[in-house]
């Protein structure tokens, strides 16, 4: 067995007693990241986004630099990708959208389904998503709203062939044919990525995602505040969508990851903070989907690592409504002693330190909030070292802060 393989398995376990609630030799550090490989290496954002390959020699520096318990996989758009589709609902940057080449990306909230068209989404989605989400959501697939696949029985086949001769429709096949070849890349740099991690000795903490029934809903359908205004306007419409929302995400959750070998389900939080909506409401209408996604995650022998963005405080209860040792919380604004007290005790539990902090703050400052959440969190096990939300680039001896104060005080003994 390689030096490299040993520590990879030693890593591996050290992540896998965190999340059996139990302790190792000490807390697992790992920091989320995502335009850090680059950033903090000489790599702008955009050339990031053009070519994920050109952060793999940044990706080695900060593994050799930083030695993490676990890799988080880059949240990327690929500009090639986005060129050829035109999408409206991201700014990227470059000249197109005026945006500086160092900073990120920007997604917009709209409406792209809109109030009467509830069930003819619960009546068809998929024709729904090819004729009217598509096109809505991307300028170069405009042409797609001529098509309609629902009569393709016996002589109707002519009728759904015929559309396919416009010039409109003809151009986004085009778009979509390049923007596939494009797709191949990206997910061939993804590869290369996930693939150095592990020859390096490092495991792979969260790669590929899906968002909750809810969330896919908000997030690329009905639009943030339109979906929770649906809570209270039209609830019933609102459950059959999220029935069906739910089958969606359940199907695009489990294979690719499963084939890859992954061991993390990574389920992002967006609609459900304390803020949009009541505890009774998001039991009713959020937590029942992100549930399911879970234990379907689990039953395929996967670990959801959920990010509970934004306050989530009084969510703490409903979260412990899953197997012990099974999933990974983690936090972006919570009291982690109630965290620790409630959800703690079924669920490993991380993040919460506050990544302005790592950002704007100074190496003790750091260290100082790096201290308070060991003293919290640390005891008993099921607790991994982690920011609130993604660094996109921070000062190194910030972040050399926080992996020097847990493996000095995050020591199991």
């Amino acid at each position: 067995m390689s030096a490299n393989q040993e520590l990879y398995n030693e890593r591996r376990k050290r992540m896998q007693a965190a999340q059996a609630l139990t302790e190792a030799d000490r807390v697992p550090v790992v920091p989320k990241m995502n335009f850090f490989y680059g950033a903090a290496y000489g790599i702008n954002n955009y050339t990031t986004m053009n070519d994920l390959r050109n952060i793999v020699p940044g990706l080695k520096a900060y593994l050799n630099e930083f030695k993490p318990d676990a890799v988080w996989a880059p949240a990327q758009y690929g500009i090639p990708v986005l060129e050829h589709l035109q999408p409206n609902f991201i700014h990227w940057p470059g000249y197109e959208h005026k945006i500086g080449l160092d900073q990120s990306f920007q997604i917009l909230d709209d409406e792209y389904m809109t109030v009467d068209e509830y069930d003819e989404f619960i009546l068809d989605p998929t024709n729904f998503i090819l004729t009217k989400w598509l096109p809505r959501r991307h300028k170069n697939l405009a042409g797609l709203s001529k098509l309609n696949f629902q009569n393709g029985i016996e002589l109707g086949l002519f009728g759904l062939m015929a559309p396919f001769a416009d010039p409109e429709v003809k151009l986004a096949v085009e778009a979509m044919l390049k923007a596939g070849e494009k797709s191949a890349e990206w997910l061939a740099a993804n590869g290369l990525f996930f693939e150095t991690c592990v020859k390096e000795g490092f495991p792979l903490g969260p790669t590929l995602g899906q968002t909750c029934p809810f969330d896919m809903l908000a997030d690329n359908y009905r639009g943030m505040i339109n979906c929770i205004m649906d809570i209270k306007e039209r609830p019933e419409q609102l459950l059959e969508a999220l029935n069906v929302m739910t089958e969606l995400c359940l199907k695009n959750a489990l294979g690719g990851l499963k084939a890859l070998g992954h061991d993390y389900l990574f389920i992002p939080l967006h609609m459900g903070v304390d803020e949009f909506m009541s505890p009774e409401d998001y039991a009713k209408f959020y937590w029942p989907g992100l549930r399911a996604l879970m234990m379907a995650g689990i039953e395929q022998g996967l670990t959801p690592y959920v990010f509970c963005e934004g306050n989530y405080n009084t969510r703490l209860e409903q979260l412990c409504d899953v197997p012990e040792g099974k999933v990974i919380y983690m936090f972006e604004k919570v009291d982690m002693k109630k965290a620790k007290e409630t959800v703690g005790k079924v669920a490993c539990i991380c993040g919460n330190l506050p990544t302005a902090t790592m950002i704007f703050g100074t190496p003790d400052k750091v260290a100082d909030e790096t201290k308070k959440l060991l003293d919290i969190c640390a005891p008993g096990g099921g607790f991994i070292m982690d920011c609130s939300i993604v660094i996109d680039n921070c000062p190194k001896e910030n972040l050399h802060a926080m992996f020097d104060t847990t493996l000095k005080y995050g020591v199991y003994k």
